[in-house]
């Protein structure tokens, strides 16, 4: 396949500013118009399930049809039979029988947990200790904290949200929207 035809110039980079008024203007975008647009794709369910429940009824799917063609399908989806060990006993005393059975010893997770929370490097020693006791705690090693995860926060300040819906209706994000899908420059303006 070739991409000869594909407009190869690369995006201006943004500066770091702009790229936060760009990502706090696509969040607050999302979040007010994704949950509309998974009401309209959720539509079908409602109807299909009480077609599929009703007793006089066969119907468990149904096709999207543009101009009358099918372009997709609705399925009820149908659980699978489970199976789960409801008497532990027996089946362990069945498993026994066919020399199928182990025994592991470990440590409590509540009490793994709880050593973990408790848990502190000496700074003389390096060793992790037990904070409320000084014990060391054998077989935990630290990773530092403090280093970025990958992942960034978002927190709206007071009146950011309508400032920033604000500065969409008067255009004024308009060159940060260019080429963007979903995001297009605010068609509507408020007059000033």
């Amino acid at each position: 396949m070739s991409y000869d035809d594909v407009d190869q110039t690369p995006e201006p980079v943004l500066s770091l500013g702009d790229a936060a008024l760009l990502s706090v203007f696509a969040k607050l975008f999302k979040d007010q118009v994704v949950p509309a647009i998974d009401e309209k794709i959720a539509a079908v369910k409602g109807p299909l399930l009480a077609a599929y429940d009703a007793p006089e009824s066969s119907t468990k799917s149904i096709d999207a049809k543009v101009n009358g063609v099918p372009v997709a399908s609705h399925t009820v989806a149908v659980s699978k039979d489970k199976y789960v060990v409801e008497d532990e006993e027996a089946f362990t005393a069945f498993a026994e029988s066919r020399d199928e059975v182990e025994v592991i010893i470990q440590a409590r997770p509540a009490f793994r947990d709880k050593m973990l929370k408790l848990a502190k490097q000496d700074k003389a020693t390096g060793a992790i200790v037990d904070k409320s006791t000084g014990e060391v705690i054998p077989g935990i090693t630290r990773t530092p904290g403090g280093r970025p995860t990958g992942s960034v926060s978002l927190h709206w300040k007071d009146g950011g949200k309508e400032a920033v819906l604000d500065a969409f209706h008067k255009g004024e994000l308009d060159s940060l929207l260019r080429g963007v899908p979903m995001l297009p420059a605010a068609a509507d303006r408020k007059p000033e």
